[in-house]
């Protein structure tokens, strides 16, 4: 029996997750500003700034131990965006998400989402933070733009 290079793994586990982690459902154009305080519009990426009509918001943005959240995009481009989920051990989960004709995005996640993975430990309280981003570059993990940015408070 042959073994596949690490290479191809790695990506095929990336490509099970993002399946997994963000489905994405169209969601009803929002406009930028107002909102309920989890609002976060785009902000500064290394090489470049949101759209002043960028954001997103989680609800709810507090919950407890494995309570499913909703995480909300919009202002979005319809090109390449890439989401960074950072837990609160610090791990980092990054993969490109499909985006509505409309610039929206929405998925549901909790703090047991990583739980079959293997390489991230589930049931993690404290912050998790999703950012909306241009072009990433391996292997730095760096991006061109910053399109939004919200968090959610598991306790």
């Amino acid at each position: 029996m042959t073994r596949k290079p690490a290479a191809v793994l790695l990506v095929l586990s990336l490509a099970v997750l993002a399946l997994a982690l963000i489905p994405a459902v169209g969601l009803a154009a929002k406009g930028g500003g107002g909102g309920n305080g989890t609002d976060h519009g785009g902000g500064g990426g290394a090489g470049g700034t949101g759209s002043a009509n960028s954001g997103c918001s989680v609800s709810p943005s507090q919950v407890a131990l494995d309570q499913v959240w909703t995480v909300s995009a919009w202002g979005l481009p319809t090109s390449t965006v890439n989401m960074i989920l950072t837990f609160p051990s610090g791990d980092k989960v990054t993969g490109q998400i499909s985006v509505a004709s409309g610039g929206t995005s929405t998925f549901t996640g909790n703090s047991n989402m990583s739980a079959g993975w293997g390489f991230i430990a589930p049931e993690q309280t404290g912050t998790y933070t999703y950012k909306f981003v241009g072009k990433v570059s391996w292997p730095a993990g760096t991006y061109t733009k910053l399109y939004a940015q919200c968090t959610v408070v598991v306790s």
